[in-house]
């Protein structure tokens, strides 16, 4: 079987889901600006206080805060997840001052931000957890193989690469088809062959962190609070406020910005800050982390992105890769640019591969018509 029909098939046969994680993608690229500008209201630099105030205010009507997430690059508005007092997941969009933005159901597919969450599940899970996992890898693994077939069929010969780089129609159907197709796919495979492979890595994460022993650990339980737990300290009066774990955090990093912040639970006494610091590789959700003492804000680990090792650097770009972000804003304007020349090379390799078909029936039937088979002329004597 020629490599030019091994591409083929594997192209036909996985389209479909190709097409869906290449939609589900560019509909991710600028999700939160998408949401932000939808949903109108102020923005805010943080302000730890009034944040804290908000945080204070829900768990006072008989709510758990569990978490708050930055959700803009430049950290002026948040998610605050919490359970109510009903035991329904909640979520709540506030500007850095604290103001309600939006409040709803954390747990939607589809309002109260849920349409991006459902794309993002489609996109890593198709919906089926772990299995969906392995297959998204396995897709990513056939188109990898399947860009690698293709520019060693679209390569061109020395002295020829401006020429295959011109995009030029041809009267013949295929022809042009074709010339399409591969000249796009010259201009995009390179790119492309990063961004699937930051794809595939992303699907192993957690393994890859295990086998390479690079994973990030929380504090162990008996360094967070000695003899004291987090409910006995909060009793006591002791206990720091997420003020208070915001402002510490921030301090260690001049400059940073808050990601996250994750609460104290009795079995994890501790606030875990995630900060985005100035030299890190851009994203929305820094790498920083702190984590502090329920009991008096004691610092009891801390990973800085700055002083990450060779190996837990290069795992910790694949997924800005992927999204682009490690560009910025430009990068995820190409990374829609590409995802688009993508769909279109879909498309004309579905027409290339139609107008050839079509071609070879109509030239079985033109050689059937110039020779035929009389039935019945053998054996009717």
């Amino acid at each position: 079987m020629t490599v030019r029909r091994v591409h083929q098939l594997v192209g036909l046969s996985v389209a479909a889901l190709w097409l869906l994680q290449i939609l589900t993608g560019l509909l991710l690229t600028f999700r939160m600006e998408i949401d932000n500008t939808l949903m109108g209201g102020t923005d805010a630099p943080l302000q730890v206080e009034s944040l804290d105030e908000r945080i204070r205010a829900i768990q006072s009507a008989g709510s758990t805060v569990s978490s708050v997430w930055v959700t803009n690059f430049t950290a002026t508005r948040f998610d605050v997840l919490y359970t109510d007092a009903a035991h329904h997941e909640r979520k709540m969009r506030v500007d850095g001052a604290g103001r309600v933005l939006r409040d709803g159901p954390g747990d939607s597919r589809w309002v109260n931000g849920g349409f991006f969450a459902t794309l993002t599940d489609i996109h890593t899970t198709l919906l089926v957890g772990p299995l969906g996992k392995w297959l998204i890898a396995g897709s990513g693994l056939l188109l990898l193989s399947n860009l690698i077939l293709g520019l060693k069929l679209a390569w061109p010969r020395r002295g020829y690469w401006l020429k295959s780089l011109a995009l030029r129609t041809n009267r013949n159907a295929a022809a042009n088809f074709y010339g399409l197709h591969r000249t796009l796919g010259l201009y995009i495979a390179f790119p492309l062959l990063l961004l699937v492979s930051a794809g595939i890595a992303l699907c192993f994460d957690d393994d890859l962190e295990e086998a390479l022993h690079v994973v990030r650990e929380p504090p162990a339980i008996a360094a967070a609070a000695p003899g004291v737990t987090a409910s006995a300290a909060a009793a006591a009066g002791t206990s720091i406020t997420p003020a208070r774990a915001m402002t510490v955090a921030l301090a260690r990093f001049p400059g940073s910005t808050l990601t996250a912040l994750g609460m104290p639970t009795p079995e994890e006494p501790w606030y875990r800050v995630k900060l985005h610091i100035p030299g890190e590789v851009s994203r929305m959700y820094g790498l920083t982390t702190v984590y502090l003492s329920t009991a008096d804000g004691t610092v009891l680990r801390e990973y800085s992105a700055a002083a990450a090792s060779p190996t837990r650097l290069i795992l910790d770009w694949m997924y800005p890769i992927h999204t682009a972000e490690a560009g910025g804003v430009v990068a995820r304007m190409l990374l829609v640019c590409i995802g688009i020349a993508l769909l279109t090379m879909g498309y004309l390799g579905i027409r290339l591969w139609s107008v050839r078909s079509a071609q070879r029936q109509n030239k079985f039937s033109a050689q059937r018509k110039m020779n035929p088979v009389r039935s019945g002329s053998s054996g009717s004597k």
